[in-house]
């Protein structure tokens, strides 16, 4: 796997140290205990937590919930996605975490599919797909484009890695024939893999829904693993039966455990078990697969913590 960049440049013994988690996760060595991360903290989790909705206030999260890393949504210009309850910050965001704290730092964006569906919806794009492929075909690479400029800024603020997020499935399996997906989607993939692993970064993938179909055409094109991928559609113990060695998992507790009022003792019995699974041979980074969006989870996600 692509060298961390962080073990060319003589990071401090104190540095190495406080990501050594994340590090070995990504060596799939196994440690007592494996690192914490999410890829979206949502305004009403900051603010039951008494902070504010700004990168001071998801930095002061992060040292709450003692994660060893911080994923920042990226976008060209900071604003807030109201639906989904979480802000995007500006490229400027990731060098001002580098330069402040000693946290892994992953830039999360979103690829072409989903910046194509945020702005002409799902059932348009899907419905164009049977109708007008070409123009879809069209508008995607237009995305594309700007996706890749994105990622290149991101890159040359040495950001430690990086999460493609393309919502490509729901419950039942992928929008699409996987055979599809890999004809408009692989050589974006591709590309951008290389351009994070020429950085010497690590890159992560992240669809919600099942996905299952898809993972060989994701380890060709050569990511590192998978983030806020679902278990209850996914089976991730099977997954990582099959691809354990390959493939970093960033994941563990289902939307279904955060939403509950209260976690039964068979409740959390079940959750040790299969996060047990998860944990052996490496490879593991625990994270919810939905994000931490509502106050409501700040409870249960440290209650889940202190089981972990």
């Amino acid at each position: 796997m692509n060298e961390l960049r962080h073990n060319s440049m003589g990071i401090t013994g104190v540095d190495r140290a406080r990501r050594f988690r994340v590090e070995t996760a990504f060596r799939h060595l196994q440690t007592e205990h494996f690192p914490k991360g999410e890829l979206w903290l949502g305004t009403d989790i900051l603010k039951k937590a008494g902070f504010e909705d700004n990168l001071e206030g998801r930095l002061r999260l992060v040292k709450r919930l003692k994660h060893r890393m911080i994923c920042l949504s990226t976008a060209r210009d900071a604003y807030l996605d109201r639906a989904l309850g979480y802000r995007y910050f500006p490229v400027s965001a990731i060098q001002e975490v580098l330069d402040t704290t000693d946290l892994f730092v992953m830039a999360v964006i979103d690829g072409p599919f989903q910046r194509l569906v945020g702005k002409k919806g799902l059932m348009k794009v899907l419905t164009g797909w049977v109708s007008e492929k070409e123009t879809v075909l069209k508008a995607y690479e237009n995305e594309r484009m700007d996706v890749e400029n994105l990622l290149d800024c991101c890159l040359e603020r040495a950001v430690h890695g990086v999460v493609i997020a393309d919502d490509l499935a729901g419950d039942q399996g992928t929008f699409f024939h996987p055979l599809d997906i890999k004809g408009f989607s692989s050589p974006f993939y591709d590309r951008a893999v290389s351009e994070i692993h020429g950085a010497h970064a690590v890159a992560l993938f992240h669809s919600c829904g099942n996905i299952s179909k898809i993972i060989p055409q994701l380890l060709s094109n050569g990511f590192d693993g998978l983030a806020a991928v679902q278990d209850r559609t996914n089976d991730l113990v099977s997954l990582k039966a099959r691809y354990g060695s390959q493939l970093v998992l960033m994941a563990g507790i289902e939307g279904e455990i955060l939403n509950k009022e209260e976690l039964s003792p068979s409740d959390l019995e079940s959750l040790k078990g299969r996060l047990h699974s998860l944990a052996q041979g490496g490879g593991f980074i625990l994270s919810s697969s939905c994000g931490l969006y509502s106050g409501g989870f700040l409870e249960r996600i440290e209650a889940i913590y202190r089981l972990a």
